[in-house]
């Protein structure tokens, strides 16, 4: 009788020690998978925000030549009637 109790403690803390393993080794993967989303997130946050930037720089940019174009009444000439000077000696 006591050979049995002994064998089954035996095989409840074998059962634990290897349970325990198998969710350290879960727990490592499941990390190792949200460490690779957050790196992904990070990289597509960081191009939404060069794309929000370059964007903005576009918009600036374009209510300049509006502005200029109505207040001064000017345009930004075409290529074929810009002049180039070659100034070197």
């Amino acid at each position: 009788m006591r050979i049995m109790f002994n064998l089954f403690i035996l095989s409840i803390i074998t059962m634990s020690a290897f349970s325990v393993i198998y969710i350290k080794h879960k727990n490592r993967f499941m990390n190792i998978d949200i460490e690779k989303t957050e790196k992904k997130l990070s990289y597509e946050l960081n191009n939404h925000k060069k794309l929000l930037d370059i964007r903005s720089q576009l918009i600036e940019k374009r209510l300049i030549n509006t502005d200029i174009k109505k207040s001064l009444g000017m345009e930004i000439p075409s290529k074929n009637k810009i002049i180039y000077l070659d100034l070197v000696e």
